[in-house]
């Protein structure tokens, strides 16, 4: 799988910091010149009503004047104007107000009666105009008022004020017009000043945009270097390697980039959009081309994971037949060559979890494949198989006949399972879990014959349960690799078969004597423990007192066989320790494993496998479920150890770090759990931390006398757990026997 767009560095941006700057010194630039413009136009506003009012109050002083000159020549005539009066009161208050608010600041009435607020005056020179005008304004002002409090015009007040404004007005007329043109000056310097400042800030402005552009102009052009700089090294990539490369579209077109030989390999003229599946159709049968049509829908669906059908690629070696006979007829690079022999390998390419192409690998394998075909013929059969043929010549042929009538009948099971398998009748993981401890069965005889080939199937099939035992929610997909696994384990035990059938028809070797089961069985358990000991880095020794057997049928011997080989694997990967541990707990360095068969007073049996290692200990089943992630540590410490010691029986659950083909599936104790249930027994189970272990299976008289059935598992047994779970050791009754549990399954 090819993943794109995946997440950045930190400083994923560092290469565009000089850019950024250049932005950010433009934009605070801009910021700061507009801040510079708002501040400067609310000025020149201010100015503007500071001129209109300054102009006013020119007006204002010659209205003053002749109001009162008009009321003066009127009371010559003997009349009285209330106009004149109005008139006077309300231009001497706007003129008063006026001359005060730019002398200190205030609010007045603007030109439109409407209130507006007048800064005081700024510069010296006006400040000085002010206050000559508030010095003559201050008696004309008096004379003024008592002029217009007065009902009845008085010649004395009258003739006062109007004295005093042909003494005043001119001069205060002459102080507003200067202070006006004060203000006007002043209001012009500052409208060159902004000016200045916005041509300077224009060109500053557009200095830093000429940077911003040529520094995204070279960023631009590194880009494209690199661009043409990868586009020339994929350009040669795909013009040098010998195999056919190419992107394949949800369309099932072919992309734009593709490596030079895929014409030659493919004998057809490639181009962009080109249809792959029609192609694909005239160049291999009808069934090939169904089975790839399926495989290549499923790779471009996101539901099945690519690591679980990349084995059922049908396109890995396929023959095929050139689709154009008249491909490069000119050319002298190579003749037509009809028939040949392709691999195409398929890998998705994601982005965000989404699959956008399939990477095609075309390979022309024709040499090789030829070759395998001839050396396959120089060697003969007997020759591929000489590794198997020296297992089945020396192998037990009891034990031989036992093991392949188990595996077949074994195999079936599972073949029925998948194909019978209802998950609205039952949960998905009883299908996993039966199948788990069917493998795990046929695992452990294959092993403890020695067929190593048998063996490693097995667990491979394991690996593909495993992942999918580790899945919450399943699909119909998720299955398809199971009957892939299926039928490679029938074709072996069918080639061993094939195998026997010849060496008989040749009489190759001679009947042999039967041994007694018991015999057979020690031999086989033996090889097996010194096997996983070997494969686990251990020192051990198995002693089996299993006499008793040859008294019953094959049937309670296979069973007991099947039961002792899971216990003896159980035994030598979780109880014995390594030398090493055993010599520092003061143990001999071998450990020692006890098989025991024996008939009981009620006309029962007993078989029991007792191993002188680390024992069972609830604390470290405890440690085991938390670092599974199953289980929080306050969940954990809940559970009695009555309830965690049961936890070793669930499927699935192991006390093992590592996964081994001996270990770390969880499915040794619950294949054991399941097949005592099969055959009617009872487990105990007796232990003391770092001393012993004993498993000890109890089959009643009456399990034994109906013994005739074949063994069969629908899975719903379950086993029953007795109110006596923890009891003392029976075994041993001294004081420091406190820690050992007695497990009683029924």
């Amino acid at each position: 799988m090819i993943l794109l767009n995946q997440s950045p560095p930190k400083l994923g941006l560092s290469k565009y910091r000089g850019l950024l700057i250049a932005v950010s010194l433009f934009l605070v630039f801009n910021l700061l010149v507009l801040a510079l413009n708002f501040y400067t136009s609310y000025t020149l506003d201010n100015d503007a009503v500071s001129i209109n009012l300054s102009g006013r109050q020119r007006m204002l002083s010659q209205r003053t004047a002749k109001a009162l000159f008009n009321m003066q020549v009127d009371a010559a005539q003997g009349q009285y104007d209330i106009g004149n009066i109005t008139e006077l009161k309300k231009v001497v208050a706007l003129f008063d107000s006026t001359l005060n608010a730019f002398a200190k600041g205030g609010e007045v009435l603007g030109g439109d009666e409407k209130p507006v607020y007048l800064r005081a005056a700024e510069t010296a020179e006006e400040q000085a105009l002010i206050k000559q005008a508030l010095q003559l304004w201050g008696p004309y002002k008096t004379a003024l008022e008592k002029v217009v409090s007065q009902r009845i015009a008085n010649d004395e007040s009258l003739d006062t004020a109007a004295n005093l404004a042909r003494t005043n007005n001119l001069t205060l007329l002459k102080l507003m017009n200067t202070l006006t043109s004060k203000l006007e000056s002043a209001t012009r310097q500052k409208a060159n000043t902004l000016k200045i400042i916005q041509t300077v800030a224009l060109i500053i402005s557009l200095i830093l945009f000429a940077n911003i552009v040529l520094n995204a102009l070279g960023k631009l052009r590194n880009a494209d270097k690199i661009a043409e700089k990868a586009q020339r090294e994929t350009t040669e990539i795909l013009h040098t390697v010998k195999e056919g490369l190419f992107l394949l579209d949800p369309q099932f077109l072919i992309g734009s980039q593709y490596s030079s030989s895929l014409n030659k390999i493919l004998q057809q003229d490639i181009f962009e959009g080109f249809a792959f599946m029609p192609l694909l159709k005239s160049m291999v049968d009808e069934a090939t081309y169904d089975a790839a049509f399926d495989y290549i829908t499923l790779l471009f669906g996101n539901r099945v994971k690519e690591n679980l059908v990349i084995s059922l690629n049908p396109l890995s070696t396929v023959k095929v037949e050139s689709a154009n006979k008249a491909f490069n007829k000119d050319s002298q690079e190579s003749k037509y060559q009809a028939t040949r022999y392709l691999s195409f390998q398929f890998n998705r390419v994601v982005e965000n979890k989404v699959v956008l192409h399939l990477l095609v690998t075309v390979q022309d394998i024709t040499e090789r494949v030829t070759q395998s075909a001839e050396l396959a013929t120089l060697k003969g059969q007997a020759t591929i198989n000489m590794a198997m043929l020296t297992r089945i010549l020396n192998a037990d042929q009891f034990q031989l006949r036992q093991f392949l009538n188990n595996t077949a009948k074994a195999l079936e099971h599972i073949n029925t399972l998948l194909a019978t398998f209802d998950n609205r009748a039952h949960p998905t993981s009883d299908l996993i879990n039966q199948c788990f401890r069917t493998v795990h069965g046929i695992k452990g005889e294959a092993s403890a014959l020695g067929f190593e080939a048998i063996e490693m199937r097995a667990h491979q099939f394991e690996e593909a349960l495993a992942q999918l035992r580790n899945k919450t929610q399943w699909t119909s997909e998720d299955f398809l690799s199971l009957p892939v696994f299926l039928n490679g384990m029938f074709d072996q035990v069918q080639q061993v078969n094939s195998i026997i059938e010849g060496i008989h028809h040749f009489g190759s070797t001679e009947q042999k004597t039967v041994p007694m089961a018991s015999e057979s069985i020690r031999h086989n358990l033996m090889m097996l423990a010194n096997q996983v000991a070997q494969n686990q880095q251990k020192e051990v020794t198995l002693e089996a007192n299993l006499n008793t057997l040859n008294q019953y049928n094959n049937y309670i011997a296979n069973e007991l066989q099947q039961l002792g080989i899971q216990l003896i694997r159980n035994a030598v990967s979780h109880g014995i320790e390594t030398a090493q541990i055993r010599l520092e707990k003061g143990k001999p360095r071998q450990g020692k494993i006890l098989l025991n068969c024996k008939i009981l007073a009620d006309g029962g049996l007993s078989f029991s496998c007792r191993d002188d290692g680390a024992g069972i200990v609830p604390e470290r089943i405890r440690d085991a479920m938390v670092q599974s992630g199953v289980y929080t540590r306050s969940a954990a410490a809940a559970l009695s150890d009555k309830e965690i010691v049961l936890k070793l029986f669930d499927p699935g659950f192991s006390t093992s770090a590592s996964t081994s083909k001996d270990a770390g599936r969880g499915v040794g104790l619950d294949l054991i759990q399941a097949k005592i249930n099969d055959i009617g027994g009872r487990l105990s189970i007796h232990t003391k931390p770092d001393e012993y272990t004993q498993f000890t299976i109890t089959l009643p008289a009456t399990a034994i006398a109906g013994a005739i059935k074949l063994p069969h598992d629908d899975g719903n047994s379950q086993a029953l757990i007795r109110d006596d779970f923890l009891k003392n050791d029976p075994v041993k009754s001294s004081a420091d026997d406190s820690h050992a549990k007695h497990v009683i399954i029924a």
